[in-house]
């Protein structure tokens, strides 16, 4: 019974970060009216005052949910193996992308380059910390988005989450990361 009862919440938790991420394409888009009719069956008026509490608050429900519960699913990334990979997908970070929005990973690959096959991220203090460091500014230069990892629990949570859909997770602070040296001849050279 617990496991079913643990799918099922996960597969509403999906359903309501998939919501999310319909509704910021409706609105980067531009196309009115739709959200409501994407959203629920039922009442109009409950279907109005929920969206004008969203435009409110300036953000979409999965994020509200992710400030309150985001904690909760990098813990169950690190504790519950079976369901590593679905809780995977809800996962939310910050990254060079743009630096204020919250990015799923499917999105971040999404976005990245051709020749990469390594999710980047950079683990440190605060994300204005993170934004600070030179090594960054490295992998920016040359046109790699990296995702800002300013939790302390996201160190455990990498370690667990060693691969999403078959890429890697690297941290850009540590050596065995060779995205930007791969692609110098001089460093070909040396190698």
């Amino acid at each position: 019974m617990s496991k079913k009862l643990v799918r099922k919440s996960i597969d509403m938790i999906r359903a309501l970060a998939e919501e999310g991420e319909e509704e910021e394409d409706d609105d980067e888009e531009e196309v009115e009216g739709e959200e409501g009719e994407e959203k629920a069956e039922g009442d109009d008026g409950e279907i109005d005052e929920k969206e004008d509490e969203e435009e409110d608050d300036g953000e979409d429900k999965y994020e509200t949910f992710w400030k309150n519960f985001g904690k909760n699913i990098k813990l169950g990334v690190i504790e519950d193996a079976s369901n590593r990979n679905k809780l995977a997908k809800l996962l939310r970070f910050y990254s060079t992308e743009d630096p204020e929005a919250l990015t799923s990973l499917d999105d971040y690959i999404s976005r990245m380059k051709p020749d990469q096959d390594t999710i980047l991220y950079l683990l440190g203090d605060s994300k204005e910390q993170i934004l600070k460091s030179p090594i960054l500014k490295k992998y920016q230069k040359q046109g790699y988005e990296v995702l800002l990892l300013g939790d302390p629990i996201d160190e455990f949570c990498t370690q667990h989450l060693t691969e999403y859909e078959k890429r890697k997770l690297k941290s850009i602070a540590k050596d065995d990361v060779s995205l930007i040296d791969g692609n110098d001849e001089l460093a070909k050279k040396k190698l």
